[in-house]
């Protein structure tokens, strides 16, 4: 069977990571997805790993490579009227444009929802923005950790004796509103096939992280009450954290629900006597010594390999799992035979290995069709064969740097 969204072609619009991961996913799903850039401000994560001494240092970045596969890459300046027009004619022919920018930047290109719609009257917008479409915040500039602090989750995240709140070392906030933008993308194409009707997506990153705080929320509606910073404890179950287990910086996650596990993870430490102690009768009292109990399960952890805890676990019916690192994760023996990793080999940064994607279609299997691309390195498929443009058109822009395959900036090298 052809893919889920086989006939879909994406107008992509979008840099760094929340909205390519919008289309990475479209993409992978089997929609055609057309990444404009331009070669004087291509996409930033094209910057992340800086090598003055490679010819195209803006090839190298992982984090582009990751998010940015099963595309074609083209190159437009639409500062100038010609890139604008090439645009517009390719918007034409889409189905869907995706775009990231700050709220004004597309009005400002004459590229508008109102622009695009009279060009193509289904067409199907999403505006992915820090903020969102509208409201006094509407042109503040977004990045990915000041949009997360704003959302209300760094009132949870840090440690209980720390009054800083901690980030979560990664940009959540840019995977969340990305898988959320393509569930939005999804459900308007939904519309579109019942109605033949388009329309535009407002969706603002902050509201789309803020979405998955609906407990304390209403805890502080209901009771008046602000959560505390927990670390790695949980507010019902206990032990709950990350213990270290033998050799240099490893760990295994231990997560007691219920009494049932209680008694497992007592018999596997061969700490029995724990079942009779009233400090730890009930999740109640567990919580309340935590720290004496993570010590000793922490003194027990340190004596064993931490794939031989979580497999004893585990067998008990105790929830544990090893704490991994990128590395582990890619040799890991359970993702190696579950397929998620599929090889693809790259100009300039050779062959490597991507997770394809979490849910796995029977019918419909997802599949890695081709590397992210080079800069500029589908200009000709694009412009000649979809557009129709000649080769002496092509120069003509090329000479201009309308187009282009080298980027021609200086600041983010």
């Amino acid at each position: 069977m052809p893919p889920l969204l086989s006939g879909i072609r994406v107008i992509d619009l979008t840099m760094w990571w929340a909205g390519p991961f919008v289309t990475q996913l479209l993409g992978d799903m089997g929609a055609e997805i057309i990444k404009i850039e331009s070669i004087q401000v291509p996409d930033g994560w094209r910057f992340t790993v800086p090598n003055a001494d490679h010819n195209k240092p803006w090839e190298l970045s992982s984090y582009y490579n990751g998010v940015n596969r099963n595309k074609y890459g083209l190159t437009l300046n639409l500062q100038d009227p010609r890139g604008i027009e090439l645009c517009k004619r390719l918007v034409g022919m889409g189905d869907i444009v995706v775009e990231n920018y700050t709220p004004r930047v597309m009005a400002n290109f004459g590229l508008d929802y109102a622009k695009l719609r009279a060009i193509k009257p289904d067409i199907i917008m999403l505006s992915l923005s820090g903020y969102g479409g509208t409201g006094p915040w509407r042109d503040y500039a977004a990045f990915a950790f000041p949009v997360e602090d704003m959302s209300g989750f760094p009132q949870l995240t840090g440690y209980e004796d720390e009054d800083t709140p901690r980030r979560w070392g990664n940009s959540g906030v840019d995977a969340i509103s990305g898988l959320t933008g393509a569930y939005a993308v999804l459900t308007a194409l939904e519309h579109w096939r019942r109605t033949g009707e388009g329309q535009r997506i407002d969706l603002s990153m902050v509201e789309a992280l803020t979405s998955f705080l609906g407990e304390p929320l209403l805890d502080y509606q209901v009771n008046q009450r602000l959560p505390q910073r927990q670390g790695n404890h949980h507010p019902a179950h206990a032990p709950h954290g990350i213990y270290p287990c033998r050799g240099a910086d490893r760990w295994v996650s231990i997560a007691v629900t219920n009494e049932e596990e209680w008694r497992a993870l007592c018999t596997t430490l061969g700490q029995s006597d724990w079942l009779g102690d009233p400090r730890f009768a009930g999740p109640l009292a567990r919580q309340t010594h935590q720290a004496v109990l993570d010590e000793a399960i922490g003194e027990w952890t340190r004596q064993h390999d931490r794939m031989a805890v979580m497999h004893a676990l585990q067998a008990a019916g105790v929830p544990a799992m090893p704490a991994l690192s990128s590395a582990d994760v890619l040799n890991d023996p359970h993702m190696q035979a579950r397929g998620y990793f599929q090889r693809t080999t790259r100009a300039e940064i050779g062959p490597h290995a991507h997770g394809l994607h979490w849910a796995h279609f029977s019918e419909t299997p997802l599949s890695l069709r081709r590397p992210a691309p080079l800069l500029g390195e589908h200009n000709a498929f694009v412009l000649k064969e979809l557009l129709g443009l000649s080769d002496t058109e092509l120069s003509d822009l090329e000479r201009d740097k309308v187009i282009g395959t080298t980027f021609v900036g200086s600041a983010r090298l």
